[in-house]
């Protein structure tokens, strides 16, 4: 186990940092999804207090990862893909970090938005700058929301990129970032 990455397979902690991302990434959507209108009044409240929690912590993540990625440049690519593009992948990462990015951003104007305080882990609170404003709140809801699935879409993508790379080109992609795998 090794603390950078190489030039073979990613470090344990960028490892650590990707699954824990994915994992944040659709507990977040999931608990999105039934705050918006499964859930009752009261459930919905505890609901929409998990969802803002975990999406503040993916942020953290978010913040950490970048710092561990300008600390230890990730291995280079197994291949081109298809031998046209070979920036795809990185065109890839660059969305998938854009939207991390933005979909807790948006999720925090959208708390402002309600003129609601902003519940930091449970332990404290930062004031709404503004005032309620229901045309405000309402596009922030509709970009939250499509910010979301979009990065739902981009995280599929990039899965089943990373299975085609292993069983159609048999390279590996997939293998450098398992969990217990040196990537060789």
């Amino acid at each position: 186990m090794h603390l950078k990455n190489t030039a073979q397979s990613y470090s344990a902690v960028t490892k650590l940092l990707h699954w824990v991302m994915a994992v944040l990434v659709v507990v977040c959507w999931t608990l999105g999804v039934l705050t918006d209108d499964v859930l009752k009044i009261s459930s919905r409240t505890v609901t929409l207090f998990a969802h803002i929690t975990v999406g503040l912590i993916l942020l953290d993540v978010l913040v950490l990862r970048a710092i561990w990625r300008a600390m230890s440049s990730p291995p280079p690519a197994e291949r081109p893909v298809f031998g046209i593009w070979p920036g795809m992948g990185r065109l890839m990462h660059y969305l998938l970090y854009a939207m991390l990015l933005m979909v807790p951003v948006t999720g925090i104007l959208l708390q402002f938005s309600f003129g609601k305080d902003l519940p930091l882990y449970g332990v404290a609170e930062i004031s709404s700058p503004v005032e309620f404003n229901a045309t405000f709140a309402n596009v922030m809801m509709q970009v939250h929301e499509l910010s979301a699935h979009a990065l739902l879409v981009l995280a599929a993508a990039h899965a089943l990129a990373a299975l085609v790379h292993h069983y159609v080109f048999r390279d590996r992609t997939l293998v450098r970032m398992l969990p217990r795998s040196d990537g060789s």
